[in-house]
Protein backbone atom coordinates (compact mmCIF):
# COMPACT_ATOMS: atom_id res chain seq x y z
CA UNK A 1 0.00 0.00 0.00
CA UNK A 2 1.45 3.35 -1.04
CA UNK A 3 0.93 6.59 0.89
CA UNK A 4 -1.65 8.84 -0.68
CA UNK A 5 -2.80 12.20 0.61
CA UNK A 6 -6.26 11.24 -0.66
CA UNK A 7 -6.53 7.95 1.27
CA UNK A 8 -6.65 8.05 5.08
CA UNK A 9 -6.00 4.30 5.25
CA UNK A 10 -2.45 4.92 4.04
CA UNK A 11 -1.53 7.61 6.56
CA UNK A 12 -0.70 5.52 9.63
CA UNK A 13 2.52 3.51 9.68
CA UNK A 14 1.70 -0.20 9.58
CA UNK A 15 3.41 -3.36 8.36
CA UNK A 16 1.51 -2.95 5.10
CA UNK A 17 2.31 0.75 4.88
CA UNK A 18 5.76 1.23 6.47
CA UNK A 19 7.76 4.38 7.13
CA UNK A 20 8.73 6.11 3.90
CA UNK A 21 12.37 6.82 3.23
CA UNK A 22 12.70 10.61 3.35
CA UNK A 23 15.53 13.09 3.54
CA UNK A 24 14.18 14.69 6.71
CA UNK A 25 10.65 14.91 8.06
CA UNK A 26 7.84 13.16 6.16
CA UNK A 27 5.90 16.39 6.47
CA UNK A 28 2.94 15.41 4.26
CA UNK A 29 2.18 12.34 6.35
CA UNK A 30 2.68 14.16 9.65
CA UNK A 31 0.48 17.08 8.59
CA UNK A 32 -2.23 14.70 7.39
CA UNK A 33 -2.24 12.90 10.76
CA UNK A 34 -2.15 16.18 12.69
CA UNK A 35 -5.17 17.43 10.77
CA UNK A 36 -7.02 14.15 11.27
CA UNK A 37 -6.57 14.32 15.05
CA UNK A 38 -7.73 17.95 14.95
CA UNK A 39 -10.84 16.85 13.07
CA UNK A 40 -11.56 14.03 15.57
CA UNK A 41 -11.46 16.48 18.48
CA UNK A 42 -13.62 19.04 16.66
CA UNK A 43 -16.37 16.64 15.59
CA UNK A 44 -16.49 14.89 19.00
CA UNK A 45 -17.77 18.16 20.44
CA UNK A 46 -20.80 17.93 18.16
CA UNK A 47 -19.42 20.28 15.52
CA UNK A 48 -19.84 19.73 11.81
CA UNK A 49 -16.70 18.68 9.96
CA UNK A 50 -17.53 21.09 7.13
CA UNK A 51 -17.59 24.01 9.57
CA UNK A 52 -14.16 23.31 11.10
CA UNK A 53 -11.77 26.28 10.75
CA UNK A 54 -8.86 25.32 8.52
CA UNK A 55 -6.42 28.10 9.19
CA UNK A 56 -2.89 26.68 9.15
CA UNK A 57 -0.25 27.43 11.77
CA UNK A 58 1.71 29.45 9.23
CA UNK A 59 -1.30 31.56 8.26
CA UNK A 60 -2.14 32.28 11.89
CA UNK A 61 1.38 33.09 13.13
CA UNK A 62 3.49 34.33 10.20
CA UNK A 63 1.61 37.50 9.44
CA UNK A 64 4.18 39.77 7.81
CA UNK A 65 7.29 39.69 5.63
CA UNK A 66 9.66 40.15 8.55
CA UNK A 67 8.30 37.05 10.33
CA UNK A 68 8.30 35.17 7.03
CA UNK A 69 11.99 35.90 6.54
CA UNK A 70 12.92 35.18 10.17
CA UNK A 71 11.19 31.80 10.50
CA UNK A 72 11.97 30.62 7.00
CA UNK A 73 15.61 31.04 7.97
CA UNK A 74 15.29 29.56 11.47
CA UNK A 75 13.26 26.44 10.71
CA UNK A 76 14.22 23.46 8.62
CA UNK A 77 12.55 23.34 5.18
CA UNK A 78 10.63 20.22 6.21
CA UNK A 79 9.23 21.75 9.40
CA UNK A 80 8.24 24.87 7.50
CA UNK A 81 6.25 22.80 5.01
CA UNK A 82 4.60 20.93 7.90
CA UNK A 83 3.58 24.19 9.60
CA UNK A 84 2.24 25.54 6.33
CA UNK A 85 -0.07 22.52 6.09
CA UNK A 86 -0.97 21.78 9.76
CA UNK A 87 -4.19 23.33 11.08
CA UNK A 88 -4.38 25.45 14.18
CA UNK A 89 -6.40 23.73 16.94
CA UNK A 90 -9.89 25.33 16.90
CA UNK A 91 -10.94 23.79 20.25
CA UNK A 92 -9.43 23.62 23.73
CA UNK A 93 -6.80 20.87 23.35
CA UNK A 94 -5.27 19.21 20.30
CA UNK A 95 -4.88 15.93 22.21
CA UNK A 96 -4.88 14.56 25.75
CA UNK A 97 -1.20 15.33 26.35
CA UNK A 98 -0.66 18.37 24.14
CA UNK A 99 -2.78 21.51 23.88
CA UNK A 100 -1.56 22.37 20.40
CA UNK A 101 1.30 23.68 18.30
CA UNK A 102 3.32 26.37 20.03
CA UNK A 103 3.47 29.87 18.66
CA UNK A 104 6.88 31.21 17.59
CA UNK A 105 7.46 32.89 20.95
CA UNK A 106 7.12 29.52 22.73
CA UNK A 107 9.41 27.47 20.50
CA UNK A 108 12.45 28.13 22.70
CA UNK A 109 10.78 28.82 26.04
CA UNK A 110 11.77 26.90 29.17
CA UNK A 111 14.68 24.51 28.89
CA UNK A 112 15.78 25.25 25.36
CA UNK A 113 18.59 27.47 24.23
CA UNK A 114 17.37 30.34 22.09
CA UNK A 115 17.88 29.52 18.45
CA UNK A 116 19.14 25.99 19.18
CA UNK A 117 18.57 22.88 17.13
CA UNK A 118 15.80 21.61 19.46
CA UNK A 119 12.52 23.47 19.83
CA UNK A 120 9.30 22.80 21.70
CA UNK A 121 6.84 22.09 18.91
CA UNK A 122 3.72 21.06 20.88
CA UNK A 123 2.78 22.53 24.27
CA UNK A 124 1.91 20.03 26.98
CA UNK A 125 -1.53 20.23 28.62
CA UNK A 126 -2.02 20.95 32.32
CA UNK A 127 -1.12 17.44 33.46
CA UNK A 128 1.18 17.05 36.43
CA UNK A 129 3.51 14.52 34.84
CA UNK A 130 6.84 16.15 35.62
CA UNK A 131 8.51 19.31 36.84
CA UNK A 132 8.16 21.08 33.49
CA UNK A 133 5.70 21.23 30.62
CA UNK A 134 7.96 20.98 27.62
CA UNK A 135 5.61 18.88 25.50
CA UNK A 136 6.82 17.40 22.23
CA UNK A 137 10.30 18.54 21.26
CA UNK A 138 11.59 18.54 17.69
CA UNK A 139 15.19 18.40 16.49
CA UNK A 140 15.67 20.58 13.41
CA UNK A 141 18.79 18.75 12.28
CA UNK A 142 17.59 15.16 12.58
CA UNK A 143 13.81 15.70 12.15
CA UNK A 144 13.27 13.50 15.21
CA UNK A 145 10.75 14.18 17.98
CA UNK A 146 10.63 13.14 21.63
CA UNK A 147 7.84 12.91 24.24
CA UNK A 148 5.92 10.46 22.16
CA UNK A 149 7.97 8.76 19.48
CA UNK A 150 5.97 10.46 16.78
CA UNK A 151 2.49 11.78 16.08
CA UNK A 152 1.35 8.32 14.97
CA UNK A 153 1.15 7.24 18.60
CA UNK A 154 -1.77 9.59 19.17
CA UNK A 155 -3.81 7.64 16.66
CA UNK A 156 -2.68 4.33 18.16
CA UNK A 157 -4.24 5.33 21.49
CA UNK A 158 -7.42 6.70 19.91
CA UNK A 159 -7.86 3.58 17.74
CA UNK A 160 -7.46 1.43 20.85
CA UNK A 161 -9.90 3.73 22.68
CA UNK A 162 -7.38 4.28 25.49
CA UNK A 163 -7.86 7.98 24.85
CA UNK A 164 -11.35 8.98 23.76
CA UNK A 165 -12.79 12.18 22.32
CA UNK A 166 -16.12 12.81 24.02
CA UNK A 167 -18.99 15.14 23.29
CA UNK A 168 -19.74 18.06 25.56
CA UNK A 169 -22.06 17.21 28.43
CA UNK A 170 -21.26 13.50 28.39
CA UNK A 171 -19.37 11.59 31.06
CA UNK A 172 -17.29 8.44 31.04
CA UNK A 173 -15.33 6.55 33.65
CA UNK A 174 -12.09 8.43 33.11
CA UNK A 175 -10.93 10.48 36.15
CA UNK A 176 -9.01 13.17 34.26
CA UNK A 177 -9.77 14.90 31.02
CA UNK A 178 -8.24 17.48 28.73
CA UNK A 179 -11.29 18.61 26.80
CA UNK A 180 -12.38 17.07 24.48
CA UNK A 181 -9.99 14.18 25.23
CA UNK A 182 -10.15 11.75 28.13
CA UNK A 183 -7.82 8.96 29.25
CA UNK A 184 -9.86 6.03 30.54
CA UNK A 185 -8.86 3.29 33.05
CA UNK A 186 -9.73 0.73 30.37
CA UNK A 187 -11.65 0.67 27.12
CA UNK A 188 -14.05 -1.81 25.57
CA UNK A 189 -11.25 -2.50 23.08
CA UNK A 190 -8.92 -3.41 25.99
CA UNK A 191 -11.53 -5.72 27.48
CA UNK A 192 -12.34 -7.39 24.16
CA UNK A 193 -8.63 -7.88 23.44
CA UNK A 194 -8.10 -9.58 26.81
CA UNK A 195 -11.19 -11.79 26.43
CA UNK A 196 -10.31 -12.79 22.86
CA UNK A 197 -6.67 -13.48 23.77
CA UNK A 198 -7.72 -15.71 26.67
CA UNK A 199 -10.24 -17.56 24.50
CA UNK A 200 -7.64 -18.08 21.77
CA UNK A 201 -5.13 -19.36 24.32
CA UNK A 202 -7.48 -21.87 25.94
CA UNK A 203 -8.96 -22.98 22.60
CA UNK A 204 -5.48 -23.76 21.28
CA UNK A 205 -4.64 -25.75 24.40
CA UNK A 206 -7.93 -27.65 24.15
CA UNK A 207 -7.40 -28.46 20.46
CA UNK A 208 -3.87 -29.73 21.10
CA UNK A 209 -5.14 -31.96 23.91
CA UNK A 210 -7.90 -33.28 21.63
CA UNK A 211 -5.48 -33.92 18.75
CA UNK A 212 -2.03 -34.81 20.15
CA UNK A 213 -0.88 -35.80 16.62
CA UNK A 214 -0.38 -32.12 15.73
CA UNK A 215 3.36 -31.42 15.56
CA UNK A 216 3.61 -27.65 15.43
CA UNK A 217 7.39 -27.24 15.46
CA UNK A 218 8.19 -29.98 12.97
CA UNK A 219 5.29 -29.37 10.59
CA UNK A 220 4.25 -25.74 9.90
CA UNK A 221 1.10 -27.03 8.14
CA UNK A 222 -0.06 -28.29 11.52
CA UNK A 223 -0.05 -24.69 12.76
CA UNK A 224 -2.67 -23.89 10.11
CA UNK A 225 -4.68 -26.96 11.06
CA UNK A 226 -4.61 -25.83 14.69
CA UNK A 227 -5.86 -22.35 13.73
CA UNK A 228 -8.69 -23.87 11.70
CA UNK A 229 -9.70 -26.11 14.59
CA UNK A 230 -9.61 -23.19 17.03
CA UNK A 231 -11.64 -20.98 14.72
CA UNK A 232 -14.29 -23.68 14.39
CA UNK A 233 -14.38 -24.13 18.17
CA UNK A 234 -14.67 -20.41 18.90
CA UNK A 235 -17.34 -19.89 16.23
CA UNK A 236 -19.70 -22.26 18.03
CA UNK A 237 -22.34 -20.34 20.02
CA UNK A 238 -21.63 -20.43 23.75
CA UNK A 239 -24.42 -20.93 26.26
CA UNK A 240 -24.58 -19.00 29.53
CA UNK A 241 -23.23 -22.08 31.31
CA UNK A 242 -20.15 -22.05 29.08
CA UNK A 243 -19.17 -18.46 29.87
CA UNK A 244 -17.29 -17.15 32.86
CA UNK A 245 -14.29 -18.37 34.83
CA UNK A 246 -15.81 -17.52 38.20
CA UNK A 247 -19.58 -17.54 38.92
CA UNK A 248 -21.25 -14.16 39.40
CA UNK A 249 -22.47 -15.01 42.91
CA UNK A 250 -18.91 -15.83 43.99
CA UNK A 251 -17.69 -12.48 42.67
CA UNK A 252 -20.55 -10.75 44.48
CA UNK A 253 -19.69 -12.48 47.75
CA UNK A 254 -16.04 -11.54 47.29
CA UNK A 255 -17.07 -7.91 46.69
CA UNK A 256 -15.24 -7.79 43.37
CA UNK A 257 -16.24 -4.33 42.09
CA UNK A 258 -17.59 -3.45 38.68
CA UNK A 259 -14.74 -2.92 36.27
CA UNK A 260 -12.29 -4.56 33.94
CA UNK A 261 -11.35 -7.71 35.88
CA UNK A 262 -14.89 -8.57 36.91
CA UNK A 263 -16.11 -8.22 33.31
CA UNK A 264 -13.17 -10.29 32.08
CA UNK A 265 -13.93 -13.13 34.50
CA UNK A 266 -17.59 -13.12 33.45
CA UNK A 267 -17.14 -12.85 29.68
CA UNK A 268 -14.44 -15.39 28.79
CA UNK A 269 -15.21 -18.93 27.67
CA UNK A 270 -14.98 -21.48 30.44
CA UNK A 271 -12.17 -23.85 29.40
CA UNK A 272 -12.82 -27.57 29.28
CA UNK A 273 -10.46 -30.03 30.95
CA UNK A 274 -7.62 -27.52 31.31
CA UNK A 275 -5.70 -26.67 34.44
CA UNK A 276 -2.53 -24.91 33.21
CA UNK A 277 -2.52 -22.01 30.73
CA UNK A 278 1.21 -21.23 31.13
CA UNK A 279 4.14 -23.19 32.59
CA UNK A 280 3.28 -23.89 36.22
CA UNK A 281 0.40 -21.37 36.23
CA UNK A 282 -3.12 -22.68 36.71
CA UNK A 283 -6.54 -21.24 36.00
CA UNK A 284 -8.35 -19.54 38.90
CA UNK A 285 -11.03 -21.42 40.80
CA UNK A 286 -13.95 -20.18 42.94
CA UNK A 287 -11.83 -21.11 45.95
CA UNK A 288 -9.36 -18.37 45.05
CA UNK A 289 -12.15 -15.86 45.72
CA UNK A 290 -13.78 -17.36 48.81
CA UNK A 291 -12.21 -15.33 50.20
CA UNK A 292 -9.64 -13.70 47.94
CA UNK A 293 -6.32 -12.72 49.57
CA UNK A 294 -7.29 -9.07 50.19
CA UNK A 295 -10.98 -9.47 50.93
CA UNK A 296 -10.53 -8.39 54.54
CA UNK A 297 -7.94 -5.74 53.72
CA UNK A 298 -8.43 -2.54 55.70
CA UNK A 299 -6.96 0.46 53.88
CA UNK A 300 -4.95 3.02 55.83
CA UNK A 301 -6.62 6.33 56.56
CA UNK A 302 -5.00 8.08 53.63
CA UNK A 303 -6.58 5.55 51.26
CA UNK A 304 -10.05 6.08 52.75
CA UNK A 305 -11.38 7.83 49.67
CA UNK A 306 -9.70 5.64 47.07
CA UNK A 307 -11.87 3.93 44.48
CA UNK A 308 -9.74 0.82 44.76
CA UNK A 309 -9.26 -2.14 42.48
CA UNK A 310 -7.26 -4.49 44.71
CA UNK A 311 -4.56 -6.93 43.56
CA UNK A 312 -6.26 -10.15 42.49
CA UNK A 313 -4.88 -13.49 41.27
CA UNK A 314 -5.53 -14.72 37.74
CA UNK A 315 -3.08 -17.54 36.98
CA UNK A 316 -0.97 -18.55 39.96
CA UNK A 317 1.36 -21.38 40.83
CA UNK A 318 1.48 -23.77 43.75
CA UNK A 319 4.66 -22.04 44.97
CA UNK A 320 3.93 -19.54 47.72
CA UNK A 321 6.04 -16.52 48.51
CA UNK A 322 8.01 -16.42 51.73
CA UNK A 323 8.25 -12.62 51.58
CA UNK A 324 5.79 -9.88 50.56
CA UNK A 325 4.95 -9.84 46.86
CA UNK A 326 3.44 -6.37 46.95
CA UNK A 327 4.58 -3.02 48.24
CA UNK A 328 2.77 -0.64 50.59
CA UNK A 329 0.09 -1.01 51.83
CA UNK A 330 -0.09 -4.73 51.05
CA UNK A 331 3.21 -5.83 52.60
CA UNK A 332 1.59 -7.72 55.45
CA UNK A 333 -0.01 -10.22 53.08
CA UNK A 334 2.13 -13.34 53.07
CA UNK A 335 2.11 -16.83 51.55
CA UNK A 336 0.72 -15.57 48.26
CA UNK A 337 1.09 -17.67 45.14
CA UNK A 338 3.60 -16.61 42.53
CA UNK A 339 2.09 -16.04 39.10
CA UNK A 340 0.04 -13.55 37.12
CA UNK A 341 -1.81 -10.98 39.23
CA UNK A 342 -3.96 -7.99 38.37
CA UNK A 343 -2.35 -4.88 39.79
CA UNK A 344 -3.81 -2.46 42.34
CA UNK A 345 -5.13 0.82 41.02
CA UNK A 346 -7.04 3.76 42.47
CA UNK A 347 -9.68 4.64 39.91
CA UNK A 348 -10.25 8.01 41.55
CA UNK A 349 -6.92 9.41 40.31
CA UNK A 350 -5.51 10.01 36.85
CA UNK A 351 -3.11 7.69 35.06
CA UNK A 352 -4.53 4.55 36.65
CA UNK A 353 -5.34 1.55 34.51
CA UNK A 354 -7.49 -1.42 35.46
CA UNK A 355 -6.16 -3.73 32.73
CA UNK A 356 -2.62 -3.78 34.12
CA UNK A 357 -1.10 -7.04 35.33
CA UNK A 358 2.26 -8.25 36.65
CA UNK A 359 3.97 -11.62 36.58
CA UNK A 360 5.49 -12.46 39.97
CA UNK A 361 8.25 -15.07 39.77
CA UNK A 362 10.20 -16.84 42.55
CA UNK A 363 13.51 -15.84 40.95
CA UNK A 364 15.18 -12.78 39.45
CA UNK A 365 15.30 -12.12 35.72
CA UNK A 366 17.86 -10.13 33.75
CA UNK A 367 21.22 -10.99 35.26
CA UNK A 368 22.28 -12.80 32.06
CA UNK A 369 21.68 -9.65 29.97
CA UNK A 370 19.16 -11.20 27.56
CA UNK A 371 15.72 -10.46 29.05
CA UNK A 372 14.26 -7.23 27.70
CA UNK A 373 11.47 -4.83 28.56
CA UNK A 374 8.91 -3.62 26.04
CA UNK A 375 11.02 -0.53 25.26
CA UNK A 376 13.82 -2.95 24.24
CA UNK A 377 16.07 -2.01 27.17
CA UNK A 378 17.62 -4.82 29.20
CA UNK A 379 15.91 -5.70 32.46
CA UNK A 380 17.87 -4.06 35.26
CA UNK A 381 19.83 -1.79 32.92
CA UNK A 382 20.88 1.54 34.43
CA UNK A 383 19.25 4.05 32.10
CA UNK A 384 21.31 6.90 33.55
CA UNK A 385 24.61 5.23 32.70
CA UNK A 386 25.78 6.25 29.23
CA UNK A 387 28.45 3.60 29.13
CA UNK A 388 28.10 -0.06 28.26
CA UNK A 389 24.88 -1.63 29.51
CA UNK A 390 25.40 -3.65 32.69
CA UNK A 391 22.01 -5.10 33.66
CA UNK A 392 21.24 -6.70 36.99
CA UNK A 393 18.70 -9.32 37.92
CA UNK A 394 15.38 -7.86 38.99
CA UNK A 395 12.30 -9.28 40.65
CA UNK A 396 9.00 -9.33 38.78
CA UNK A 397 10.12 -7.20 35.82
CA UNK A 398 9.33 -9.63 33.00
CA UNK A 399 6.82 -8.10 30.52
CA UNK A 400 7.18 -4.65 32.07
CA UNK A 401 7.15 -1.68 29.64
CA UNK A 402 10.27 0.21 30.71
CA UNK A 403 10.00 3.75 29.38
CA UNK A 404 6.42 4.01 28.15
CA UNK A 405 6.83 7.00 25.89
CA UNK A 406 3.18 7.92 25.45
CA UNK A 407 1.18 6.72 28.48
CA UNK A 408 3.46 7.06 31.53
CA UNK A 409 2.99 4.53 34.35
CA UNK A 410 0.94 2.11 32.28
CA UNK A 411 2.01 -1.44 33.07
CA UNK A 412 1.62 -4.43 30.75
CA UNK A 413 -1.93 -4.95 29.54
CA UNK A 414 -3.51 -8.29 30.35
CA UNK A 415 -4.53 -8.76 26.72
CA UNK A 416 -0.93 -8.43 25.52
CA UNK A 417 0.37 -11.02 28.02
CA UNK A 418 -2.37 -13.51 27.14
CA UNK A 419 -1.82 -12.93 23.42
CA UNK A 420 1.88 -13.67 23.85
CA UNK A 421 1.08 -16.89 25.71
CA UNK A 422 -1.40 -17.87 23.01
CA UNK A 423 1.26 -17.39 20.33
CA UNK A 424 3.78 -19.49 22.26
CA UNK A 425 1.24 -22.31 22.39
CA UNK A 426 0.18 -21.88 18.75
CA UNK A 427 3.77 -21.98 17.48
CA UNK A 428 4.62 -25.05 19.51
CA UNK A 429 7.11 -23.21 21.75
CA UNK A 430 5.24 -24.41 24.83
CA UNK A 431 4.38 -28.09 25.00
CA UNK A 432 0.91 -29.36 25.91
CA UNK A 433 -0.02 -32.32 28.12
CA UNK A 434 -3.21 -33.77 29.54
CA UNK A 435 -3.78 -30.85 31.94
CA UNK A 436 -2.66 -28.06 29.63
CA UNK A 437 0.67 -26.28 29.26
CA UNK A 438 3.60 -28.36 30.51
CA UNK A 439 6.62 -27.27 32.54
CA UNK A 440 6.90 -25.60 35.90
CA UNK A 441 7.25 -21.91 36.60
CA UNK A 442 11.03 -22.36 36.16
CA UNK A 443 10.30 -22.41 32.41
CA UNK A 444 10.16 -18.61 32.56
CA UNK A 445 13.92 -18.59 33.17
CA UNK A 446 14.14 -18.96 29.37
CA UNK A 447 13.36 -15.26 29.17
CA UNK A 448 16.96 -14.51 30.18
CA UNK A 449 18.66 -16.81 27.66
CA UNK A 450 20.06 -15.90 24.27
CA UNK A 451 18.06 -18.60 22.50
CA UNK A 452 14.64 -17.87 23.96
CA UNK A 453 14.54 -14.26 25.21
CA UNK A 454 12.69 -12.97 22.14
CA UNK A 455 9.74 -15.22 22.95
CA UNK A 456 9.12 -13.42 26.24
CA UNK A 457 9.23 -9.79 25.14
CA UNK A 458 5.99 -7.89 24.67
CA UNK A 459 5.71 -5.28 21.94
CA UNK A 460 3.09 -2.54 22.27
CA UNK A 461 1.88 0.14 19.83
CA UNK A 462 2.33 2.98 22.28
Amino acid sequence: MTFSIEDQLTWRVTLENPIREADGMDWKRCASLHNLITQLGWTSLGNSETEMPRSTWWQANITNESLEEEWSRSLSPFLKLFLQAAYETPHENFFYYVSGLNGPSRFYAGLHEQGGTVLSLYQMTNLNLSGHRDGLNFNLETSRAIFCSDILDSLATTNGRKVIAKAEGTSTKGPVECTPWELVPYSEHDLAHAVNSFNNLTARVECLIEDPSLSLLENPDDQNRLLEACTAKLNLPASAEELGLIPRDVLDSAAIPEGFFREFLLQVRRPKNIKYVAPGLRLPTPGDFTPHPFQNFRPPDKMEYDDAALPLPLSISGIQSTKPLFGYPFREASSLGYGLWMEYCNKATHHTFEDTCRLYLPFNTGANAFARLTDDSLIGENQEDHGMASPNGRENELYQPGYCHFIPWHGPQLGNVLELWSNLVGLGKWKIGEEGVLGGIEKFREADTEEHSHKYQIFAEW
